[in-house]
């Protein structure tokens, strides 16, 4: 299969995030929301139970993994069939389309973020079940992407907020960004990103041309709160794809 026209077109937004002037790229994907709806992967995920499936996709071949390879990495069937057995038709093509999409965003984001020599993109599936970093904050990271396919989404900061805030966390002046971040709860909320929208987040050690980086200029955000008691069982959780440069951070 390998790149597709809707993977350049991915990765031509997602490459915005290389310039100084921009912390995040929200690119909303109403075509990928419509298919997955489309199929009964809600309804198989309603009942099941919390999971994180960690996957690596290696240097060289992250920018032309495949469908198969992303259902293989994460093992989609057994995960998301947790009573086992065979799929059905109508669950099969839930898990062929998730796995469909989850590897054409590893390839944008493989062609996109910079990496070192030999290092992948790190993957991880989850289904959550409760809160998960609902602080505002910024990633101590080069870039992050995330994906909410089911559920609430990543929240993010406008541009002006978020500039104030991430600036004086740099600082270090960390009860005067706790304080700011007081202020932006109540008076500019973070918005919510859709459900399949891609958000690549620039966090503070994205390095540049220059020898510079984007410290005290990353992006803030939340995870959403999970309503554990909440009437309507679809807002008790989510389901997310994250993305990491590989042994980001490590020597």
């Amino acid at each position: 299969m390998g790149a597709s026209r809707e993977d350049d077109a991915l990765a031509r937004r997602m490459g915005k995030i290389s310039e100084k002037s921009v912390n995040v790229v929200v690119v909303e994907r109403p075509e990928a929301r419509e298919a997955l709806a489309r199929t009964c992967l809600r309804a198989m995920l309603r009942e099941r139970g919390a999971f994180d499936r960690v996957a690596t996709f290696e240097d060289g071949t992250c920018a032309r993994v495949e469908r198969d390879d992303a259902r293989d990495a994460f093992s989609l069937r057994e995960t998301l069939l947790e009573r086992g057995g065979d799929a059905v038709e109508e669950e099969e093509a839930a898990v062929e389309a998730l796995s469909e999409d989850i590897a054409c965003v590893v390839r944008a984001f493989a062609s996109v973020v910079p990496r070192r020599e030999g290092e992948g993109v790190k993957a991880t599936l989850s289904l959550l079940r409760s809160t998960l970093c609902s602080r505002l904050h910024v990633d101590v990271t080069s870039a992050r992407l995330m994906v909410t396919y089911c559920g609430a989404s990543t929240e993010i900061c406008d541009e002006t907020t978020s500039a104030v805030i991430a600036a004086a966390n740099a600082g270090g002046g960390n009860v005067f960004s706790d304080a700011l971040k007081g202020a932006a709860e109540r008076l500019a909320p973070p918005r919510e990103c859709g459900e399949c929208a891609v958000a690549l987040l620039k966090g503070e050690r994205w390095r540049y041309d220059d020898g510079t980086t984007s410290r005290g200029r990353a992006i803030v955000h939340r995870s959403p709160a999970i309503d554990e008691r909440a009437t309507e069982p679809d807002d008790r959780w989510r389901l997310t794809l994250k993305l990491d440069v590989e042994r980001f951070g490590e020597e």
